[in-house]
């Protein structure tokens, strides 16, 4: 059973839903009515889109350069931004590593912060190359006979958001092992409309609303014998909601949604994670799959469920937090 800070079982808290709506372009009536609204249009308008146009110019751009150059750009650009422009985000990511991996020397966690923004960079870049990098830069470790044991579905695939997880999603699908998958659309416009452009291309990915639109597709998918991709490390408001570090456990994460999904399904949990070898070579990764016991789905056993999860992802993070999307945000 796992416990609290004072010794007591948590106190299983369950997840708010929500409802994703995309921004609305405001109208020109905004603009025209002066104050607030007008800041909102000429952010949305002009400002937004200056940002909006970079982007886009650098991702049409690098399509023109080899995939292993595109890739090194994009780390050299991590690199040299991260420490100068995003000192907050660098902050919280070298006070984060070094709770992470505390056994690490002061040399060994400047090395990590240094990989850190390296990996990001790269990870942004490489969303012009998934498919080739997938194709063609990816070593599959534990992944011969994955097809076989997925046959009899449904499965839910669980991983984490390190190295570049669109190459591990890529990977699947190039397998044959279509799946369908949510997301957190990114804030600015330009990077959701790259985002959205590369998954449409992968062969067999279907694209499901995110928040409370997601469940009810998700759980037909399921029954029906069919796969879903789910990250199960989340940050949300800018803080780390999973995995735990040590922090009571709670069921207001993908955790939760995994085993849920899993119980009302009998779904087989397969784990997997994909990390980068060095540069645009990667190796990916499947561990055991598992299908949870069959016994009542009590708040108290999804919490139990929850902790079983934990274990398999977190002990990928702590291996390689630097490769790690969200360890940029707040831990505590």
């Amino acid at each position: 059973m796992l416990v609290g800070d004072n010794g007591t079982p948590p106190v299983p808290q369950k997840r708010k839903a929500w409802t994703y709506e995309a921004p609305k372009a405001p109208p020109l009536a905004d603009f025209l009515a002066g104050g607030h609204q007008r800041k909102t249009f000429l952010r949305y308008w002009l400002h937004d889109n200056i940002d909006n146009a970079v982007d886009l110019f650098l991702y049409f751009a690098l399509t023109l350069l080899p995939v292993r150059t595109r890739s090194a750009v994009g780390g050299w650009l991590g690199r040299f931004l991260a420490p100068r422009f995003h000192k907050g985000a660098y902050a919280r990511a070298a006070a984060n590593l070094k709770a992470i991996r505390p056994e690490l020397g002061e040399a060994e966690l400047k090395e990590l912060l240094e990989r850190y923004a390296d990996s990001q960079g790269r990870q942004m870049v490489e969303y012009s190359a998934v498919a080739q990098l997938a194709r063609r830069h990816v070593r599959k470790i534990g992944m011969d006979d994955m097809v076989e044991r997925c046959a009899d579905g449904p499965v839910i695939f669980i991983a984490p958001h390190v190295a570049n997880w669109e190459v591990l999603g890529w990977c699947l699908l190039d397998m044959g092992l279509p799946f369908g998958i949510n997301y957190d659309p990114p804030k600015r416009r330009s990077r959701q409309y790259i985002a959205n452009r590369m998954r449409r291309k992968g062969p067999g990915a279907r694209i499901l609303k995110p928040g409370r639109s997601y469940v009810r597709p998700a759980l037909r998918m399921l029954e029906s014998g069919g796969n879903l991709l789910i990250f199960c490390d989340e940050a949300f408001g800018g803080r780390i909601r999973a995995p735990f570090f040590g922090r009571p456990a709670h069921l207001e994460s993908n955790y939760a949604l995994v085993a849920r999904m899993a119980r009302k399904t009998n779904a087989l949990i397969y784990p997997l994670f994909i990390r980068r070898d060095g540069g645009a070579s990667f190796a990916l990764q499947a561990l055991e799959p598992f299908k949870l016991p069959k016994t009542p789905s009590t708040e108290e056993q999804i919490i139990e469920d929850v902790g079983v999860l934990n274990a398999i992802i977190e002990p990928i993070v702590r291996e390689h937090p630097e490769q790690w999307y969200f360890v940029d945000n707040r831990l505590l």
